[in-house]
């Protein structure tokens, strides 16, 4: 399989301050941005997929350089000229994993007005969803955690546990809002993590239920485990739909 890399050129105009001696004064300049750059991201960006593919489907401990390489039509000395080894590749996925799947769900600007069970389920449906859209990342950051360095391992624990420490402080809020009594907020919040992070164990995009049904229903099962009021089960109505005039 052969890869074509395209890299298109941003110009970005940058106002820069200049001091002459009729004092401060402003000028508009563009710059190019390094194409060098762009090109090292984007490929770095292609191995680290391929690589989350083949340790999804065989294993770290299986997956050789070559087969990365092979993945993407290229030969080894490809792979090392963006990393060292495979296991920098690895550490380099697991931050993407934290990025993309874990920190992503932690984002609801728009809801910070919400009510606290709004924000809750927000949280729930975008981390379940993330899980549920890219399995080999929550495989990966399960099985494969044991090859990380130590130092490594303990920084994404770290990091784990302030998620998950963010997401019994969500649970906490909604429940004291609601006047419902979590008596360990902080078992719940370990249970319903453990409960999404395991999803690419079973859930199969061929079965009978699309990614949105099981997404709703995860996540009702996790409103239901805080003992949340029915109707704080409702998904908050799309932003079109709520500025929509009515008829």
């Amino acid at each position: 399989m052969s890869t074509t890399i395209r890299v298109t050129l941003v110009r970005i105009p940058v106002l820069q301050e200049r001091e002459g001696r009729a004092g401060n004064s402003a000028r508009l300049e563009t710059v190019e941005i390094d194409a060098k750059a762009q090109i090292k991201e984007y490929k770095e960006s292609l191995i680290i997929d391929a690589a989350a593919r083949l340790f999804y489907e065989k294993g770290f401990q299986r997956t050789t350089i070559d087969d990365i390489a092979a993945a993407l039509g290229f030969t080894k000395p490809f792979v090392y000229t963006y990393f060292t080894s495979k296991h920098s590749i690895l550490v380099r996925l697991f931050d993407r994993i934290y990025d993309q799947v874990i920190q992503s769900a932690t984002h609801f600007d728009d809801l910070a007005d919400a009510p606290p069970a709004q924000r809750l389920r927000h949280f729930l449906s975008e981390y379940i969803r993330k899980n549920l859209e890219q399995p080999q990342f929550s495989a990966v950051l399960l099985e494969e955690e044991k090859n990380l360095s130590p130092e490594k391992l303990e920084d994404m624990r770290v990091k784990l546990r302030a998620f998950d420490d963010q997401l019994m402080g969500l649970i906490k809020e909604s429940a004291q809002a609601a006047g419902v009594e979590v008596a360990e907020p902080k078992l719940v919040a370990l249970s319903i993590s453990g409960m999404v992070r395991s999803v690419h164990r079973w859930y199969s995009p061929k079965g009978r239920l699309s990614i949105e049904e099981v997404c709703d229903e995860l996540t009702n099962i996790a409103m239901r485990a805080v003992g949340l009021p029915a109707e704080s089960l409702a998904a908050p109505p799309p932003k079109a739909a709520r500025s929509r005039p009515q008829k």
